[in-house]
């Protein structure tokens, strides 16, 4: 009951008390003589006060009932006043505290309210910044633009990204951006302005802080000592810097042709397969000593790392290639090598020539016939062997040396341990006899021949399977002989380098853990920025909304407040469902997902769901839900309805009001098959591609709200499912989402 009614029944009781007020005064005034004509006038006075009196009563007790009802009201009226004004209050704290500056102004931008983060920004107190004008702390210069521009607010116009320099309060002038919505009653008159100010200057101070780390990082890459590049997976150079075409002694186009084969790619062997093996993600990196000649045709030598960078969502797999020039440690290597050899031989021919001195002498003094001597002599040059044999025995490395046909005239102690063999056995034998392995064996053998034809030695890495296990191996061939005698042979020096080739590894392995942080960091920075960005929209319009109410509290226009409080509703479900997916996302990427079937009916399971979504929402879309079986089965509940709901929620998002939702249910083949379809904007075909990919909207959705994570957690959702997912869509015309999803018992 209003005011005004009770007001009514007021008066109309007044009117009837007097009424009665009248005929009871007229009773009272009654002339004598009425009484002398009958005996009926003594009775009818009483019975019509008695009738006035019941009707009195009756008045007095809706005037009751009208007392209570309005009381009823006055309370109910209380409490929801009581609760628009905490939820003011909430939003008034946010904002207050709000991380952008939010001004509230007069469509003459008098301010009116300004939040805590604008009071900084213009230097004084949120109290003292009400009543003044906001075109005072526009620079001077600008304040011609700055009427133009208000006249288009006026107008109802919206500005977004206005840039305009503003000067603070007693401090120094900054650029800043405008974000400005006009505020409108219900006959879409202006009645105020909201103002969003941002600070450029720091928001470029922040970009320009991480350029120089960046431009710092490039270019100690591009001054680094050692040679760096990027190639694809085909082996491809795509980017070098500069210290790598100066190693390889030509420039970035030669580098393109020159550095896949220093990588041996272009053949089939161990290098390739190592190669595939880092694509295919088998192994994280792996190192090669490789040698080449500059442009004086001397050899030089380096160590090259080749670690994964693995692909992302828009970039394929890489791999980075490192290649440090070892040549002087190489040269000092083969320099000591020599001297040692040299002072070996050197302490053999002293050993054998004071042998010889000693067996002369004794020849000399007993006076033995010449043939004693030869004897002798074939006696020192066989001691002579044997201690070659205790020297080569006691080095780690392996040697061997073969004959023209391949049999081992010559096997030292640690290559025989290794083989499982002792030096005995080996001799007189091939490797075949000795079963060795083959892939590396019948290299050698190529290799032998090779070395045996030409003169030219040969060095080259390769792996090979000892008792120990397989260990990593650097050999050399080289010719014993002259190649027309008969006495021909190759002798092959194996030197173990796994233990180097493992740390070289753990390091390669330890940049690539950097370079993967490097890029975690970077989307973590990118992922916190969207987030925050699609957190502001339905802030921003919570916080309209709030002042609007508040504004038509004040104003005593309440009819309007519901479907304000209404639109609040839907921005904090839209955040809601925003956080819900990020958790989602979350515990899908630390694979705390479970898969948990249970027993469903999926015909009623999906009319409760639509019919939820039509309830809660205040859209005005129809959803119409049609199915074409009875399945009953076992599904993930939360993964289903989490599926639907970001389907249908995105459905309503993108079509006009008053459009058709269809959501079709099909059995077919122990599958169950849903179709959302929907008459909304459509997806261009660019877009397709990148449809699942997190925080991707299409190009023709930049007027429309959305975190981009709707589609992306949808997949995710379906792919623990075991099921699929296909989208076919047409620009103005829409959307056609078809879930596949298997049958469980």
């Amino acid at each position: 009951m209003t005011e005004e009614t009770f007001d009514q029944q007021i008066t109309l009781s007044l009117r009837r008390v007097e009424a009665l007020w009248q005929k009871a005064h007229e009773l009272l005034k009654l002339p004598p003589e009425a009484s002398q004509t009958g005996e009926e006038f003594p009775t009818q006075p009483q019975q019509l006060l008695m009738a006035s009196l019941a009707e009195l009563s009756h008045s007095l007790q809706e005037l009751q009932f009208a007392a209570e009802e309005l009381r009823q009201q006055n309370e109910k009226l209380t409490d929801s006043r009581v609760a628009i004004d905490a939820e003011r209050q909430r939003y008034q704290e946010l904002f207050n505290f709000a991380p952008d500056g939010y001004f509230v102004t007069d469509p003459e931008a008098m301010i009116i309210e300004a939040n805590q983060a604008a009071a900084q920004l213009l230097n004084l107190s949120p109290e003292r910044l009400v009543g003044k004008s906001l075109v005072v702390f526009v620079a001077t210069q600008e304040r011609r633009d700055f009427y133009y521009k208000l006249s288009q607010l006026q107008r109802g116009e919206s500005i977004h990204h206005w840039p305009v320099q503003i000067q603070p309060r007693g401090g120094d002038s900054f650029l800043a951006s405008f974000t400005v919505a006009p505020i409108r009653n219900s006959q879409s008159q202006v009645m105020g302005l909201r103002w969003r100010l941002e600070d450029l200057t720091a928001a470029r101070h922040r970009e320009s802080s991480q350029k120089p780390s960046k431009h710092l990082f490039c270019e100690r890459v591009e001054r680094s000592l050692i040679g760096i590049a990027i190639v694809d997976s085909q082996g491809y150079l795509i980017d070098n810097n500069r210290t790598l075409a100066e190693m390889l002694g030509c420039d970035s186009e030669g580098l393109k042709q020159v550095f896949p084969e220093l990588m041996n790619l272009d053949k089939p062997g161990v290098e390739s397969a190592m190669f595939h093996q880092l694509i295919a993600g088998e192994r994280r990196s792996y190192q090669l000593e490789k040698h080449w000649f500059n442009a004086d045709g001397e050899m030089q030598w380096g160590h090259l790392t080749i670690a994964l960078v693995p692909s992302t969502a828009e970039e394929p797999v890489y791999a980075t290639c490192i290649l440090e020039d070892i040549t002087e440690q190489k040269q000092l290597k083969a320099a000591q090598q020599d001297a040692i050899k040299q002072q070996q031989a050197i302490q053999q021919q002293q050993a054998a020539l004071k042998q010889l001195e000693t067996e002369a002498k004794i020849e000399t003094a007993t006076a033995k016939p010449p043939e004693r001597s030869t004897q002798n002599l074939a006696a020192s040059v066989e001691q002579l062997g044997t201690l070659l044999d205790t020297i080569l025995s006691n080095s780690n490395d392996f040697f061997w040396v073969l004959d023209r046909a391949g049999k081992y005239i010559y096997v030292n102690q640690a290559a025989a341990k290794a083989w499982g063999f002792t030096q005995n056995e080996c001799i007189g034998k091939t490797w075949r006899e000795l079963t060795l392995p083959g892939e590396v064996m019948e290299q050698l053998d190529v290799q032998r021949e090779t070395v045996l034809t030409m003169g030219q030695f040969v060095t080259d890495e390769t792996s090979l399977t000892t008792v120990e296990g397989v260990r990593d191996f650097e050999y050399t061939i080289a010719r014993l002989g002259d190649s027309d005698s008969e006495e021909m042979a190759a002798i092959v020096t194996f030197k173990d380098i796994t233990e180097q080739k493992q740390a070289a590894v753990a390091a390669s392995a330890a940049l690539a853990k950097e370079a993967e942080l490097t890029a975690l960091k970077s989307h973590f920075a990118n992922f916190t920025s969207i987030v925050t960005q699609e957190l502001r929209n339905p802030l921003n319009n919570i916080f309209s909304y709030a002042k609007i109410i508040e504004n038509n509290h004040q104003e005593g226009i309440d009819e309007n407040n519901s479907n304000y409080l209404q639109r609040i509703q839907e921005n904090a479900r839209w955040i809601n469902q925003l956080l819900n997916d990020l958790v989602l996302i979350k515990k899908i990427q630390t694979r705390e997902v479970r898969l948990t079937p249970t027993s469903l009916d999926l015909t009623e399971f999906c009319r409760e769901l639509t019919a939820e979504l039509q309830e809660s929402t205040s859209s005005q879309h129809q959803i119409v839900f049609v199915s074409e079986c009875q399945s009953v089965g076992a599904w993930d509940e939360k993964l289903l309805r989490r599926t639907l709901t970001n389907l249908l929620l995105n459905a309503m998002h993108y079509c006009p009001d008053d459009s058709e939702i269809k959501v079709e249910l099909l059995c077919q083949d122990e599958q169950v098959i849903f179709h959302i379809r929907d008459c909304g904007i459509g997806i261009p075909e660019k877009d397709k591609k990148l449809l699942f990919n997190g925080f991707h909207q299409g190009s023709n959705m930049s007027l429309l709200n959305g975190s981009g994570l709707g589609l992306w957690v949808v997949k995710q959702c379906v792919d623990l499912q075991g099921g699929s997912i296909d989208v076919e869509s047409q620009v103005g015309v829409g959307t056609r989402v078809t879930v596949t999803l298997p049958v469980r018992g």
